[in-house]
């Protein structure tokens, strides 16, 4: 029988690394991956003969040992204590660095200046490696020193920030009025978040025209937390599915007894620091309707861990635990943010996402007069223009405006009426400088739609003059390419092993990431082809494989035969490419009107890649 402990969705909150050396037996880590680890253990897994071996060899990031020491610093920095330090939580993957995750308030590190996005690169001079513990040389006496050698994005040079050591409170969820707004900080998904979230919810919403749930460094916590806490703007309901290795599903729902808090308009603020518990608790707003997002696509981290530690094997740990991948999990419509993490419905900069929430925080005013109304994905949002032509509002008002997707419906007040006006007239009106995101040349083609819906998510690559060439051939190297920055897949040029494809060519890395993926592959002659002009039922045979990747329908369908009437409707696809048709039209996703021998074009590809994004969800609008 599987005996498990908490569930956690943390994007390796604690400010320590893994570092074996343990109590567990190599004997017996194998014992556990074996039984709960979510994908394919490696051929020559049984060869390992220590856990640094065992745990290198299955390379992956969140599954690994903790001490006794770092095990209760997991649990301190997901469910809050006070502890003796510089505030920081840091991303215990070494890539050039050890990257800051969040910042404590009033701590010694946010008074230094430090931020979220911040690299740590030496402490007190000791350059820092994948094989140095940070923690151990930043943890120190309460009033001792010590020197952080920094690089931060956009700057060229390092630069060193002495700090003093002393006790800093690790709270996971802040409240309080901010203007109009009811304005909730999570920190993080513990064992209190869902009453503090309550608590917040009930001592502001009556004086909130909003509420603002900021999850922009929140970087994971517990399942139990993270849906809980969506439930108090959602009620009882299904908040999550989790697939185990054997393709089983397990649920997470709010009890129901569960109370739903509030009817105010939500507004969900994300960052990319915003992981696993933060992106199930957005999912869940998005496919419930009850509020939009705001700010940046997520992380990504679309899997979760259990905590093997004495409580359910008591003959293997001493305080000490392995956290082991054991589920990929997805959003109550069944789709996933790994990788590709949850794009909000108003994709503005981090510079601009407070500004622009503030400003949708208007009361529903009496006089329509001065005002906008927006409808957007389901919420009814208001925008006072005095206020948002401003110096201090006028940036990010005009990049809220850019955002706006053609979903979205924006009203002017006028004469004691609402008329309907669109975003770049408005800006005209009113003299902002507003930079479309749509392109020059593509409002008269038919899925001018679609093009417009991923440019406005920064999703879809025109040229530099503007222009999106609709009509233009679109070659598999290409299509790959624009799936891949959709999806925000990492670069896997070493998967990209064709004979005519060089590793150095400008498309190695997205043809490598398709092919990690298995979305596609080459011929049988070993070559790729990639300045063929991809045809249509190749495109479908992709974006079919993406499905069954990105949600659940489509990993369902792609498991079904094909029947009788399948094979007569989708007779004109060559027999490899018929599931890949019907599993696409099922999602609403085989657009094109093309034959299946087809060579596709540009505005086809946009069109086929939107409703394929729209019929698996993710799209939040």
């Amino acid at each position: 029988m599987k005996r498990f402990c908490s569930l956690v969705l943390s994007f390796c909150l604690a400010a320590g690394l893994a570092m074996p050396a343990s109590a567990l037996e190599v004997d017996q880590a194998k014992d556990l991956l074996r039984t709960y680890y979510v994908d394919p253990l490696p051929a020559d897994f049984d060869q390992c003969a220590t856990l640094d071996e065992l745990l290198s060899k299955i390379d992956d990031p969140y599954t690994t040992y903790l001490s006794q020491q770092e095990y209760q610093r997991l649990l301190a920095s997901i469910h809050g204590e006070n502890v003796v330090g510089i505030g920081v939580s840091i991303q215990t993957t070494y890539q050039d660095g050890y990257m800051i995750l969040s910042i404590l308030p009033n701590s010694p590190a946010l008074e230094a200046g430090l931020r979220a996005g911040d690299v740590i690169l030496a402490v007190d001079g000791v350059t820092l490696t994948e094989k140095v513990d940070p923690s151990s040389l930043i943890r120190g006496a309460e009033g001792s020193q010590v020197t952080l050698t920094i690089s931060r994005p956009g700057e060229t040079s390092p630069r060193n920030f002495t700090l003093t050591r002393r006790m800093v409170s690790v709270p996971v969820v802040t409240y309080e009025m901010l203007e109009n707004a009811a304005y909730i900080r999570c920190d993080s998904f513990g064992d209190t978040t869902t009453k503090l979230v309550a608590e917040g919810l009930e001592a502001l919403e009556a004086d909130a025209s909003v509420i603002l749930m900021d999850l922009r460094q929140n970087p994971g916590g517990t399942t139990q937390a993270a849906a809980g806490s969506a439930g108090m703007f959602i009620g009882p309901a299904l908040m999550s599915y989790f697939r185990d290795s054997k393709g089983e599903y397990n649920y997470v729902y709010t009890k129901p007894s569960c109370p739903d808090l509030t009817d105010k308009p939500l507004i969900v603020l994300t960052s990319p620091f915003s992981a696993s518990g933060s992106e199930l608790f957005s999912a869940a707003i998005r496919d419930k309707g009850v509020g939009i997002g705001l700010g940046q696509r997520t992380f990504g981290k679309g899997v979760a861990q259990y905590l093997f530690d004495k409580s359910n094997y008591p003959d293997y740990f001493d305080g000490d635990c392995l956290k082991v991948t054991v589920y990929r999990f997805f959003s109550p419509d069944g789709t996933t943010n790994e990788t590709v993490g949850v794009l909000p419905t108003l994709m503005v900069s981090p510079e601009n996402t407070t500004s622009a929430a503030m400003l949708l925080s208007c009361p529903k005013p009496g006089v329509a007069e001065g005002h906008l109304r927006l409808e957007i994905a389901g919420q009814t949002l208001y925008v006072d223009l005095k206020q948002a032509v401003s110096p201090g509002y006028a940036p990010a008002f005009t990049e809220l405006l850019e955002a706006l997707p053609p979903s979205a419906t924006l009203s002017k007040g006028a004469g004691g009426a609402w008329g309907a006006v669109t975003p770049e007239a408005l800006a005209r009106e009113l003299g902002l400088s507003f930079t479309s995101r749509s392109f020059s040349d593509t409002d008269q083609t038919k899925f001018a739609r679609s093009i417009d819906t991923l440019a406005a998510y920064r999703l879809l690559s025109g040229y530099g003059d503007g222009s999106y060439r609709p009509d233009q051939a679109i070659t598999r190297a290409e299509f790959c390419a624009m799936v891949t920055n959709a999806m925000a897949f990492p670069a896997a040029p070493e998967y990209a092993a064709f004979t005519d494809t060089a590793s150095s060519a400008w498309y190695a890395d997205a043809v490598g990431a398709m092919v990690k993926r298995g979305l596609l592959r080459g011929y049988e002659d070993g070559s790729f082809r990639p300045n063929d002009t991809i045809t249509y039922q190749e495109m479908a045979a992709v974006l079919s494989n993406l499905s069954a990747w990105a949600c659940m329908d489509g990993y369902d369908y792609a498991k079904r035969q094909l029947s009788d009437q399948d094979k007569q409707t989708y007779a004109s696809f060559s027999p490899w490419a018929q599931i890949h048709a019907r599993n696409l039209d099922l999602l609403g996703a085989l657009v094109g009107g093309l034959a299946p021998q087809d060579l596709c074009t540009r505005q086809v590809a946009a069109g086929m890649l939107c409703a394929m994004m729209e019929g698996t969800n993710l799209l939040w609008d």
